[in-house]
């Protein structure tokens, strides 16, 4: 059997390791339910509202035997990815059901969706690794996705009704605003808004779930140049030793400063890989690194930087 044909028996809700059937109601969605960005925190009693958890989006389905895959937001088993989520899943006595949350790497004081996703594949951060619940498709052989949002919301905490360290379901709340009040505070990512009664539909064809995202901003190292027909384009930026993409904004007057800059301190690459683009693009890299302030959206599943803005130079944000 090809690696294709075993993933779609996977994905229907047929053991990829026996070929046996598995409950019909397992069947994977094409895609995970994703709430629509969203300036505005929705009103109203038909509301409820839950953090937003900075990790990775994982749907996971239990065979009720001690079987467990792990998928990500695109469907892709990732088992081999988080072993330590799998083995913290396989003991549980909870049934057959298809669980829908987020991988999350906490740092001590709130989610941390960079040192998560370098995190993945090493075993050094086995340890802050969490698995957060919001939802429930299937349970016990029944399919719950069209049944209303807090009805499967109650399901799923009556299946997982303690809090552990390292798996629980995040609350719910019925006031939005004081949450994102609270997400503001503690420097949290955002408030995802839900209405009560809706169906569990896949990707954004829906107007049932939203989400207000704190802008991310922070320090990073310029350590390039990029170059559009010689001249200076954007910088070429590193957070931690990581390429995280490059920022543009630059004036003409900065650009002109930047050019001699980069002439005066020639270096290498700094990174062991780059992405495709970045291999052909005309990069000035420099020996002498130094402090940008960016803000962006999020950071995307690869680890960049998803429309970033420069905010200025230096790492003194109190000169914004």
């Amino acid at each position: 059997m090809t690696s294709d044909a075993a993933t779609q028996l996977t994905r229907s809700g047929v053991t990829r390791e026996t070929g046996s059937p598995g409950p019909e109601s397992m069947a994977l969605p094409k895609v995970p339910m994703s709430p629509i960005a969203s300036p505005q925190i929705p009103e109203g009693p038909e509301w409820v509202y839950q953090i937003k958890w900075d990790g990775v989006r994982t749907i996971a389905r239990l065979d009720g035997n001690g079987g467990v895959e792990l998928f990500s937001k695109k469907m892709e088993l990732r088992n081999g990815a988080f072993p330590e989520i799998v083995e913290l899943l396989k003991p549980l006595g909870v049934g057959p059901c298809v669980l829908d949350g987020e991988i999350v790497y906490f740092d001590g004081k709130r989610p941390n969706f960079q040192r998560g996703k370098l995190a993945v594949g090493t075993h050094s951060a086995k340890d802050n690794l969490l698995l957060v619940l919001f939802d429930l498709l299937h349970d016990d052989g029944g399919d719950w996705r069209g049944r209303p949002f807090l009805k499967r919301f109650e399901r799923l905490t009556a299946k997982f009704p303690d809090k552990q360290p390292k798996l629980f379901v995040t609350e719910l709340y019925a006031d939005g605003n004081a949450l994102w009040d609270w997400v503001n505070e503690k420097e949290w990512e955002g408030v995802v808004s839900k209405r009560a009664d809706s169906p569990y539909t896949e990707g954004k064809r829906h107007q049932d779930w939203f989400k207000k995202r704190k802008e991310i901003r922070l320090v990073a190292d310029v350590v390039g140049l990029k170059r559009n027909n010689g001249q200076v384009a954007s910088l070429v930026l590193s957070l931690s030793g990581t390429y995280i993409g490059h920022v543009s904004g630059l004036d003409q007057a900065s650009k002109s400063l930047l050019d001699r800059f980069a002439k005066d301190n020639t270096g290498i690459c700094p990174f062991a890989e780059l992405t495709p683009g970045m291999r052909k693009s005309d990069v000035a890299w420099l020996s002498v690194p130094f402090p940008c302030r960016v803000a962006a959206l999020e950071f995307t599943d690869s680890g960049l930087l998803r429309q970033p803005r420069l905010l200025g130079f230096g790492a003194d944000a109190a000169a914004e």
